[in-house]
Formats: structure tokens, sequence, C-alpha cells
């Protein structure tokens, strides 16, 4: 009876498998109808502009997306990221579930004595259980939390790294958009020029040939134009994907970056503070240092499983007519294997751990240096477009302008002067979407600030 009990409450404690089939059409009807401006979305945004300073303080998409606003949606459904989250998941399932007791086990023996007696029949019946006497347990737990904590810094780590990619993409679609603007804006001169070449030319007043240059270099500038408008519309679609957005959601961005009078997107390169004392606050060393600490907390726990644990056995039996209680006591003696293999490969672990942590830390500097290097070089060549390069061409295009006005007109000159207008905006732009790029480099290596200015992260969305 009692054997009884036991089973059925062995089997009412089971789960029940239930299957899940994929459902790709269910999930791509979802996927199509997804826009930005979603609950999740505006919830996240409102914690995003709690936790971290810097952040956009308004989540309005009326007026189109700015860099900020993608920034917050690839953080709820970039593909990526929600994967990492569900992989964090697992780690979590396990820190919840760590540490607890070994089912007992139930044993009978049953035993008949063939030869003729008034009991042939022998029954005893034990409960295996197993005391945790070492404090593995313990030890147990904590090593699953910190080992859930190191899938959240990478879980975080790509957060950051997504948050990065998006800027990125952005920058190079701001700056397509600029050259796309500035072509255009070429295009309406070159046009409002031609029609003065047409005249001249049917007047006589300018050979052929030079009215022809005028029309190779619209031509060329209308063929440019063709070939950005494509390549806008591709950096766009990365921006969506990067989004977690299909291609036709219904929405567009809002640009503000890139372009002669206009500020350099993403360059919010910390202080020098934050340059020098950055491992606290760069993902990848913070990923390392709980890595190391997951090594650490392994090896306590492989030395901890020298101590044996106490198995005991309480029974039941029934021998010749009479009732019999059990107890079975064991405890192993470390002796012959004392867990050897697992400690010494706990301290390999170790020891690769912590030499990941310092090669991090190395590449972290060099690669850091290095932006620094790519930034300076990009800052210092925007200031010469901007303060040299810029108005000497535009005063050059202007003169060129006001003698063609007072009747003396040098179609050659002009051409020239409209032509270096153009490719010193083209080469602005240029210089500073390599400025933001190199930003964005530093800013990412640096990595997130926290709101206490610690430099240490926020945490992972989850």
């Amino acid at each position: 009876m009692a054997l009884a009990v036991g089973l059925a409450a062995i089997a009412g404690g089971c789960r029940t498998y239930e299957r899940e089939p994929l459902d790709m059409s269910g999930h791509r009807e979802a996927f199509l109808a997804r826009t930005p401006e979603t609950p999740e979305v505006l919830a996240f945004a409102s914690e995003l502009s709690a936790r971290e300073a810097g952040a956009a303080a308004a989540f309005d998409l009326s007026d189109g997306v700015s860099c900020a606003e993608a920034e917050v949606v690839a953080l709820v459904y970039n593909a990526e990221l929600r994967l990492a989250r569900l992989r964090a998941g697992v780690t979590r399932a396990t820190a919840d579930n760590a540490g607890l007791w070994e089912d007992p086990s139930i044993g009978v023996d049953l035993t008949r004595i063939l030869e003729s007696t008034p009991e042939p029949w022998k029954v005893f019946g034990t409960v295996g259980i197993t005391i945790p006497i070492s404090g593995r347990l313990k030890i147990e737990r904590e090593l699953a939390g910190v080992e859930h904590a190191a899938e959240l810094a990478r879980v975080a780590a790509q957060e950051w790294s997504v948050r990065m990619r998006v800027r990125r993409a952005w920058s190079e679609w701001s700056g397509l958009e600029a050259e796309l603007e500035a072509t255009q804006e070429f295009l309406a001169r070159a046009d409002a020029i031609l029609d003065v070449v047409d005249a001249m030319e049917g007047a006589g007043e300018m050979a052929r040939t030079e009215a022809r240059l005028f029309r190779i270099e619209r031509a060329t500038r209308a063929a440019e134009r063709a070939s950005l408008e494509a390549r806008v519309s591709e950096a766009s679609l990365r921006l969506r994907g990067l989004m977690g957005m299909s291609p036709d959601a219904p929405f567009a961005f809002r640009s503000n970056g890139i372009g002669p009078g206009r500020s350099v997107p993403g360059a919010r390169v910390g202080g020098t503070a934050r340059r020098t004392e950055f491992e606290a606050s760069n993902p990848a060393m913070v990923v390392a240092a709980a890595e190391h600490d997951a090594a650490e907390r392994l090896l306590e726990l492989e030395i901890r499983k020298q101590y044996p644990d106490l198995h005991i056995g309480p029974g039941y039996g029934r021998e010749d007519g009479q009732d019999q209680l059990l107890l079975g006591v064991s405890l192993p003696v470390p002796v012959l294997n004392g867990n050897r293999q697992g400690i010494a490969e706990a301290v390999a672990r170790r020891e690769v751990a912590r030499a990941s942590a310092e090669a991090t830390l190395e590449q972290v500097i060099s690669a850091l240096r290095a932006a620094e290097v790519r930034l300076g070089a990009a800052e210092a060549r925007r200031r010469v477009y901007e303060e040299e390069i810029v108005p000497l061409v535009d005063a050059q295009y202007a003169d060129a302008r006001r003698v063609a006005s007072l009747g003396e007109v040098n179609t050659i000159v002009i051409l020239e002067s409209l032509t270096r207008q153009q490719d010193a905006k083209m080469g602005l732009i240029a210089a500073m979407r390599d400025e933001a790029l190199a930003s964005i480099d530093v800013e990412e290596l640096i990595g997130p600030e926290s709101p206490d200015g610690s430099g240490k992260e926020s945490g992972a969305h989850e």
C-alpha cells in the first residue's frame, strides 16, 4: 500500500510533454504587421530614458524615426537579441533549479526460500536519501547564479553591439542621404546653367565642344544620382533589418545627421576619465570578468566535491514472519579518486579565463588607441574641408557667377568651379561620416555609461 502511494505521488509530480509545432505562416504575418510604435517599445523607451543618461526623453515617431529611437526599437525587436535573451533563459532556468536535493530512491528486495519452510518469503523495502553534508549544493546554486550573470553580461554586450551597429548603419544612411541631396542640388544648378549654355550655343557664342562638356558632366552626375538612390534604399533596408522591422513597415527615418552645416551623429564619445578607466564599462571586459568569476566558483565546487555526502537508507522488512526495521548508512572515502580530474580541469579553466581577461584588456587598449587615431584624423580632415576647402570653392563659384552676370562668360571656369564645389561637398560628407564612424568605434570600446556615472553597465533588457 505504501509503495503504491509513493508511486502515485511520483507520477503526480512529473510534468507531461506537450508538442509545440512551428507556426511560420503565423509568424510571417506578425512580422509583416510589426510597427516600431508598440506597447513593448514604448515601455522600454520609458525604462531606458529613466535609467540611462543621454537617452531620448521623448519617444515620438510622428515626425519619423530618429537614430536614438531606432536604437530603442532594435533593443526590443532585433532578431539576434531575442535569441540571446532566450539563451539567457536557459541559464536562468538552471539557476532557479540548481542546488536541489537528489530525489530519494525506493528499493524493494524480494527473496523466496526454495526449501520447504513456513515463511518462504522475505520482503525488504528501503528508501535511499542523500544528505548533502559537504555543502556543495550551496556552491552549486552560487555557481549557477554566476553563470547566469555571465550570460546576462553577454546579452548586455550584444545589446551594446547592436546599438553601435544601428549608429554605424545610421551614419552610412545619413551620409548617403546627404550625398544624394548634394547631387540633386548640383543637377539643379547644372540644369539652370545648361539653359544658358543652350542659348549661347544656339546663338553661336559658345563652341559645341565646350557646351558638350556641361552635358557630359550633367549626365555623369545623373548616373551617380541613380546609384546613390539605390544605395540609400539598401542602407534603409539594413537599418530596418537591425531594428527587427519588415522592409515595408509603415514608417520613415528622420535624418538630422551628416552633411554641410549639420552635426555628426553618434559622436558621443566619453571624457578622458572614461577613456582611461573603461575596465568596468567595456562589454568585453565585463564578460571576461564574469567568466573568470564563474571559473572561480566552478573550482570551489570541484574542491568541495572531495568531501562526501552521507547516504542513508531506512527501510522496513519482514523475515520469518517477523517485522524488521532497517537502516543503511554509507559514506564514500575520498582516497582513490578524490575528484582529482574535476579539480585539475577547473584549475585549467580558471587559468584560461584569467588569460582571456588579460588578452581582452590588451586588445581593447590597442583597439581604443587605434580608434582614437582614426577619430583625430577624421576630425582634422573635416575641419580642413569646413574651414578651408568648402569656403574657397564656394567663393570661386560665386565669383564665376558674378563675372558671368556682367557679360564675361568663361564656361570652363564656371564648369570647373561647379564641379569643384560638388567634389568639396562630397569630400566634407565623407569626412563627417568617417568622423561619426570613428567616434562610434571609440564609444563602443568605452562601453555604456551607468546612471551614476561609474561606467558600469545598467544591465540587459529582459
